[in-house]
């Protein structure tokens, strides 16, 4: 019986976790109407609701990444992504920083108290999209593309030296750990980002900007989609 990999378990995951996702944004639209009345309470939990529903993605991608081994590439550019998903990619999720344009689109009443909080997460996250960066750049300098470097893993390596395949075994391992790191601390800032901007909004605004990226995400997927059904 063929074994499930990491990559696999987390796409059928990914999949149940984007049909939820619909469901959340029609709400997320239905409720963002003007002539729509919450409790305050209750436009609350929904945004509540819906960063859980957003945070379970990365708890179960932080999951499948520690232990996918090879199929950790994947996750850099991923199989279950439309290529136009893929166009948005930073270090193998959304820039932190796409928050802020979001909110320029969706949120049309701050308060000048609120863009100067909301300024201050943005300069603090364009400071930490940089670190992040370098940090990435330079451990793929030290090593290569290490997309290019799977296909000599799973077949070249078998050609070399009993030392030289040990000392390769041993590279590959640390730079699997080092991606693991380096995508685990960009979702951390994108978890960190977003709760930041949610926390200086009111439940009302907070809702038009979730509404905001996750109609933007749908279309982007459904676009892709429908193009590469096409070809």
């Amino acid at each position: 019986m063929p074994t499930t990999s990491s990559s696999e378990t987390f796409a059928s995951f990914f999949n149940d976790w984007l049909r939820r996702h619909r469901q959340f944004v029609q709400q997320l639209a239905h409720l963002a109407d003007e002539t729509t009345t919450l409790t305050r309470i209750e436009e609350e939990s929904l945004v509540s609701n819906f960063l859980s529903h957003c945070l379970q993605y990365y708890d179960e991608k932080s999951v499948a990444m520690s232990v996918a081994g090879d199929d950790v590439y994947d996750f850099f550019s991923p199989p279950w992504l439309s290529s136009y998903e893929k166009l948005i990619l930073w270090i193998g999720g959304f820039k932190p920083g796409m928050v802020f344009k979001l909110i320029t689109t969706s949120v049309n009443d701050l308060t000048s108290h609120q863009v100067d909080q909301l300024e201050s997460i943005r300069s603090e996250t364009k400071r930490r999209e940089r670190d992040l960066m370098r940090s990435f750049a330079l451990l793929q300098q030290s090593v290569g593309d290490p997309l290019l470097m799977v296909p000599f893993r799973r077949i070249g390596v078998l050609n070399l030296g009993e030392g030289e395949q040990s000392q390769m075994e041993e590279a590959m391992e640390v730079l699997k750990e080092e991606m693991i790191t380096a995508m685990k601390n960009a979702d951390q800032l994108r978890c960190v980002t977003v709760g930041k901007v949610v926390e200086v909004l009111n439940p009302r605004q907070a809702i038009k900007l979730l509404r905001a990226a996750g109609e933007f995400y749908l279309r982007l997927r459904d676009l892709g989609v429908q193009i590469e059904t096409v070809r």
